[in-house]
């Protein structure tokens, strides 16, 4: 190997560790992470200013869509203080910064409008006032929700009914609607068990355990500890019931719920509940944990049962964000590499064969891109699936990780485990 693709590995390397850490991070703290890895020699060993500029913007740019376009457009007409650091000495710069990387998410900013420009504006609206005959109206009250939803509501304009080509659909609708507690459990599992359809595998087709999320066993097993441990503690909230009166949700169904879902993290009713009933799975050292917040058990015999890598307590990060997961992306990434395989191995006669890598640089673009683990499950599914993928190509596939075990581990701790696994 020539020092030029060493470089280009550990270049590789260096920018998927940061996406890694930096999947969950604040806006306010990437910029300080931008300016302290700038100035740090270490990091220019491998990178220029320049390639720093255009990874961190890259990194900006997912951070700031997870707020919405709505909330950005807030913190821009309040010169972006709400998510800038409270350093003040390099106030300009990250200023600087965050205006170049949301201007493509929101276009240019509007012009300022001076104090006579909208005293003009407003005289001309005016206009002169004509007597009309009284209308007869019936005023209907309108019920304002309480303020911990409004993050999930968004601006009047948006709190109309939704289309039915816009709403989006789930397996559970189709069942008639009787009462929100009902719909709450099942349009939950319903978008769990289509998110996890995304990544099964059905057979043993190769050597090796499959890891639980590609079982589809698991996915059942899955929803049970849902119905039993995760969602009757959730309804029984404050929050969660107040929801429940928040919309017709005859109507809305439960596309809906998961909207709300996916909304965002800040004042979630239904992420906070969520994140609240995982947690309480994790042991606390010296205590027995009480039965409703027990699933391992249930976990490790399905596992046994079924022959499929049990979860454990290192995995309950993967199981609570199911329902943040986008399976239009999951599908996307998995319709590409399925393509560039073809490309690659076996193209018809239409196409045009793809150079040789085009399908592990796929694996490696979509391993960075999709959230923690998604795309090493996908990598994963990959062996199972496509004939050409065996053994040796996902042991060389993992050594784009680092140079070491403990770097590749780190880096790609499910494809590393899988892979110790097959022996």
């Amino acid at each position: 190997m020539s020092q030029a693709q060493r470089d280009n590995k550990a270049f590789e390397t260096k920018v998927s560790n940061l996406i890694n850490a930096t999947r969950h991070l604040e806006v306010s703290q990437i910029l300080l992470l931008r300016r302290l890895t700038m100035a740090d020699p270490e990091s220019l060993k491998w990178a220029s200013i320049r390639e720093l500029d255009v990874v961190f913007a890259v990194i900006l740019g997912k951070a700031l869509e997870r707020i919405g376009v709505a909330s950005l457009r807030d913190a821009r007409s309040q010169q972006f203080a709400p998510l800038l650091p409270l350093d003040a000495a390099h106030r300009d710069e990250d200023l600087r910064v965050l205006t170049a990387v949301t201007e493509p998410l929101l276009g240019p900013a509007p012009p300022p409008v001076s104090e006579q420009e909208a005293t003009l504006a407003k005289l001309l609206s005016m206009r002169p006032s004509t007597i009309r005959p009284p209308t007869s109206r019936t005023v209907t009250s309108i019920k304002e929700p309480p303020p911990l939803f409004a993050a999930q509501l968004g601006p009047d304009s948006e709190r109309m009914m939704p289309s039915d080509a816009n709403r989006m659909r789930l397996d559970s609708d189709e069942k008639p609607f009787t009462d929100f507690n009902t719909l709450f459990d099942d349009a939950i599992c319903s978008y769990a068990r289509k998110v996890l359809g995304l990544l099964q595998v059905k057979g043993d087709t190769k050597p090796g355990r499959r890891p639980f999320p590609l079982a589809p066993e698991f996915a059942l097993c899955y929803e049970e500890v849902l119905r039993r441990f995760v969602l009757p503690p959730m309804r029984a909230s404050r929050h969660i019931q107040q929801l429940g009166m928040n919309y017709n949700w005859a109507e809305v169904g439960g596309g809906k719920l998961i909207e709300i879902i996916q909304g965002g993290e800040v004042n979630n009713p239904v992420l906070h509940n969520w994140d609240t009933r995982w947690n309480a799975f994790r042991s606390v050292k010296g205590k027995k944990p009480k039965a409703e917040d027990d699933p391992w058990p249930l976990f490790r015999e399905d596992a046994t049962k079924s022959g499929y890598s049990p979860p454990d307590e290192d995995s309950v990060r993967l199981m609570q964000d199911v329902i943040r997961f986008e399976t239009e992306s999951i599908a996307k990434a998995w319709r590409e590499l399925n393509q560039l395989y073809q490309q690659e191995f076996h193209p018809n006669a239409r196409q045009e064969q793809a150079r040789e890598g085009a399908f592990r640089d796929g694996l490696m673009k979509w391993i960075s891109k999709l959230p923690e683990g998604i795309g090493e499950l996908l990598a994963i599914k990959c062996y199972f699936l496509l004939e050409r993928v065996d053994a040796t190509y996902v042991r060389r596939l993992l050594t784009n990780f680092g140079r070491s075990d403990n770097d590749r581990r780190r880096n790609a701790p499910m494809l590393y485990e899988f892979i110790q696994n097959m022996g």
